[in-house]
C-alpha cells in the first residue's frame, strides 16, 4: 500500500508540467502563493521562531522548486534544500545556482549527521505525501538530525476540514469574456476535466481511512496524488511519541494562531525537539 502512494506520488512529483508549475515566476491563481513568498501560516510560523534560529544551520526538506529558499536564507547562509525529486532539486539549483542543494530523502536523510540542525522545514503539505509509516519515519529521522531544543517547522493537511471529505472536485475554470480566450480556456478545462476523472478512477482504490488518519486522493494535480490528512490533537500525539515536546504551537492557513481547532484545511506546526528529563541517581528519589 505505502508503495502504491510513494509510486503515485513521486510519479506526479517529477513530471515536467508539475515540475514547473512550482518553478516558474509566478503560480496560476490568486490563493497561491508566489514562488518566493511564504504561505501565511508559513510565514507566522517562521516569525515566531526566527529569533531563534538566525544564524543557524537550516534544513529545507521537500524544497521543490525553490519557493521557501529566499526566506529561509534571509535568516541564514547555512542553509540545505533536498527534495526526493530529482527533477525539483535540479530546478531549484537552476534557480539559485549558488546555494547548496542535495537530492534526499526524508526518510532516510543519511547524508545529515545527528544533532546538527537548528530549524527544519517542510513546508506545502511535503510531509503529507507519503502513507503513515514514512510519515513517523519523517519524524523520528528529523527528531534525529535536530540539535538539543532544535525546531521542527511543518504543514500539513487538517481531517477536520471540508476537503477531507470532498471527494471528486472538478478544475477550476477561469472565464474570460474574450472568445479566443475563452476557448481555449474551454479546451483546457476540458483536459484536465478527463486526467481529473482518469486520475480519481485510477487512484480511489489507494485510499486508506482510519479512526487516526486518512490517505485521501486529492483533487491536487487534477487527483494525481494521495494525501496524508491528520486532526491537530492526532498530529501533537504523534510528535510527542517522535520525541517532540507536547502541545506544539499551531497557526490556520489565514496565518491566525489555533486556540481550540480549526477547520481550515491546512495547519503550520511549530514542534520542539525535547529535552531529556535527567535520570536520578539511585538512592536519591524524591520523597
Amino acid at each position: 500500500m505505502y508503495r502504491d502512494i510513494d509510486r503515485i506520488n513521486l510519479r506526479t512529483m517529477r513530471s515536467p508540467a508539475v515540475v514547473a508549475h512550482y518553478a516558474r515566476p509566478t503560480l496560476a491563481g490568486p490563493a497561491q502563493a508566489q514562488p518566493d513568498e511564504l504561505l501565511p501560516h508559513e510565514r507566522a510560523a517562521l516569525t515566531e521562531v526566527q529569533d531563534e534560529v538566525r544564524g543557524g544551520t537550516l534544513l529545507d526538506i521537500g524544497v521543490g522548486g525553490g519557493r521557501t529558499v529566499q526566506a529561509l536564507r534571509e535568516l541564514s547562509s547555512d542553509y540545505l534544500g533536498i527534495d526526493y525529486s530529482q527533477e525539483m532539486v535540479a530546478a531549484s539549483q537552476a534557480r539559485y545556482p549558488e546555494v547548496r542543494f542535495e537530492h534526499a530523502d526524508a526518510r532516510r536523510m543519511t547524508g545529515i549527521a545527528d544533532a546538527s540542525i537548528d530549524l527544519a522545514v517542510f513546508s506545502c503539505n511535503g510531509i503529507s505525501m507519503v502513507g503513515h509509516d514514512d510519515r513517523l519515519a519523517i519524524m523520528r529521522e528529523v527528531h534525529r538530525v535536530l540539535k538539543p531544543q532544535g525546531i521542527f517547522l511543518f504543514t500539513t493537511y487538517n481531517r477536520n476540514s471540508p476537503e477531507a471529505r470532498a471527494g471528486f472536485c472538478f478544475p477550476d475554470f477561469d472565464f474570460s469574456p474574450n472568445p479566443a480566450r475563452l476557448l481555449v480556456r474551454s479546451a483546457r478545462h476540458l483536459k484536465d476535466t478527463a486526467i481529473s476523472v482518469v486520475q480519481r478512477l485510477r487512484h480511489i482504490r489507494h485510499e486508506v481511512h482510519t479512526d487516526d488518519y486518512a490517505v485521501i486522493n486529492d483533487k491536487c494535480h487534477n487527483h494525481g496524488v494521495m494525501l496524508y490528512y491528520i486532526t491537530l490533537a492526532q498530529q501533537r500525539r504523534q510528535l510527542a511519541a517522535a520525541g517532540f515536546a507536547a502541545d506544539a504551537t499551531a497557526y490556520d492557513c489565514a496565518g491566525q494562531r489555533i486556540v481550540d481547532d480549526t477547520t481550515l484545511d491546512s495547519m503550520a506546526l511549530i514542534a520542539r525537539k525535547a529535552t531529556p528529563m535527567p535520570r536520578q541517581r539511585p538512592g536519591n528519589d524524591p520523597m
